[in-house]
């Protein structure tokens, strides 16, 4: 209600600043037009395109979400822009010949024939303003939610449980085993380089993202020795496949964190990747108490038990969401058999491997 309210606040507004052109604009040896007529006159035609405006973006958000490559998107949108300029052009045609607001005498045809011929070139100006507004807005939400993404990487890498246990980890190898300590000291600043490098765009390979999964996962392993056991299954046809930047960390942290840890004895956590056809399918496990009864997650993944609607998860769901749409999963469940212990954590995304056009 409210996107509607705001659709159609703008194209009033766009309609009012025609209608004082409209109005002055007039020679000077000609009779002002009645400034009844003349709102009317462009609120019919303005109002007309708050009525298009929602299905053009449903079409642009469909089209992005599919169509990865630029010039491909821009084909797609052509004849849909043609369609859309003349049916607006004849809704509006007709919307004036029903209200009276032709100069000349009109039949309904004749009204609508006149809108198409005069306005749809026009239109087709107006739906490529209303598609790049709207692709525009996508790509600022979604670089705001990457930014999200980074600080939220970053307070949980420098939380003080995590940095400070790991720098005294790393004090601890120093005289122990100076060739581990410096190996942490180089995972650390690895994982803190990549995770705010600026040219990791919203996509990157799956590959690149284990790559940064394994400096945040070996430092743990160091910290917690024995303790922990992590290990990675990863489809070798899937490690191509473009993913949102820093998607598994906040499933890793918050299965060691609240999951496995917490349970006592040795901590494992398995991260696995495959592909199945045209979607990837990305799961976190650990083998933790679970999620509890009161706390237990819905099938959209909107629960936080255990800890999982922790730091980072919102903003996950939230650019899957704006990446995928309906396309998408996204659950938080509880391991089924035979792994009957510990949290799940379930995304699976469309596959494929243009991770690099997004850049």
């Amino acid at each position: 209600m409210k996107r509607a309210l705001i659709v159609l606040g703008a194209w009033s507004a766009v309609a009012l600043l025609f209608s004082i052109q409209m109005r002055f604009q007039a020679t000077p040896d000609a009779t002002p037009r009645p400034w009844g007529w003349i709102l009317a006159w462009q609120f019919t035609g303005w109002w007309t395109w708050a009525l298009f405006t929602t299905p053009v973006c449903a079409f642009s958000a469909w089209a992005v979400r599919r169509i990865r490559k630029p010039a491909l998107l821009i084909a797609a949108h052509i004849p849909v822009a043609v369609v859309s300029a003349v049916a607006c052009a004849g809704f509006e045609g007709g919307l004036k010949w029903e209200l009276g607001l032709w100069r000349t005498p009109h039949t309904f045809l004749s009204g609508v024939w006149d809108g198409i011929s005069i306005w749809w070139t026009f239109n087709v100006l107006v739906y490529a303003m209303i598609a790049g507004l709207y692709h525009a807005w996508r790509a600022s939400r979604l670089e705001m939610q990457l930014v999200q993404a980074r600080l939220d990487a970053l307070v949980g890498q420098l939380q003080p449980h995590f940095l400070f246990n790991t720098l005294h980890t790393i004090s601890a190898f120093v005289l122990e085993d100076p060739k581990q300590a410096n190996r942490m000291i180089t995972r650390l600043s690895e994982l803190l380089r990549q995770s705010f490098n600026r040219e990791r765009g919203p996509l990157v390979t799956l590959e690149e993202e284990l790559e940064l999964l394994d400096h945040y996962v070996a430092i743990q392993e160091a910290r917690f020795g024995d303790r922990l056991r992590v290990t990675f299954r990863v489809d070798p046809r899937a490690a191509a496949a473009a993913v949102p930047t820093l998607l598994l960390q906040p499933l890793v942290e918050n299965a060691i964190r609240h999951g496995a840890l917490p349970n006592g004895g040795v901590a494992e956590v398995e991260i696995a990747a495959t592909r199945e056809g045209n979607r990837l399918h990305l799961t976190v496990r650990d083998n933790g108490p679970g999620l509890s009864a009161e706390r237990s997650p819905n099938g959209n993944g909107n629960g936080d038990g255990n800890g999982f609607g922790g730091l980072g998860l919102a903003n996950t769901r939230a650019r899957l969401t704006e990446l995928y749409g309906p396309s998408h999963r996204f659950e938080l469940t509880n391991a089924p058999p035979p792994n009957a212990s510990g949290a799940l954590a379930t995304i699976d995304i469309p596959y494929n491997d243009h991770a690099r056009d997004h850049r």
